[in-house]
């Protein structure tokens, strides 16, 4: 009986201690968003040019830095999910499954994925200068 009760005690205890961990642990953080490179190739007729293709996913919850693509025309078109861009100034837009929109060149933006249980992907086409980074951060 004493071993029962010792038994039944330290199950109690170890519930407790698990639970109260987990609510004492912060907030789950959201993973990082992670770029798949689709292809970088030279545009026709433009030497100093070249494409720029990749597909984002934006886990739950997570979002990228304010930044600028240095002189590069961006073109967004979502696959999965729901997307907020942000454009410094200009507010903020929600991008669904099946929309598209521009980004021009140097427009200080950052992209956020607000669901906390779906990931969001995004096809990302931009033309730029050769050479020149992909992304710069910046202050909004």
């Amino acid at each position: 009986m004493t071993t029962r009760k010792a038994l039944a005690t330290t199950t109690v205890v170890a519930i407790a201690i698990g639970a109260a961990l987990l609510l004492e642990r912060p907030a789950h953080a959201p993973g990082e968003v992670t770029a798949e490179q689709l292809l970088v190739a030279d545009v026709a007729g433009e030497p100093d040019k070249e494409v720029n293709i990749q597909l984002y996913t934006f886990p739950p919850g997570a979002t990228v830095p304010w930044h600028i693509h240095p002189d590069a025309h961006e073109f967004d078109y979502q696959v999965e999910g729901a997307l907020k861009l942000q454009k410094d100034g200009e507010g903020t837009e929600i991008l669904k499954r099946g929309q598209a929109v521009y980004v021009a060149p140097n427009v200080v933006h950052r992209g956020l994925n607000a669901s906390r249980t779906q990931p969001a992907k995004i096809v990302v086409v931009r033309v730029k200068p050769k050479g020149s980074p992909l992304t710069t951060e910046v202050q909004p």
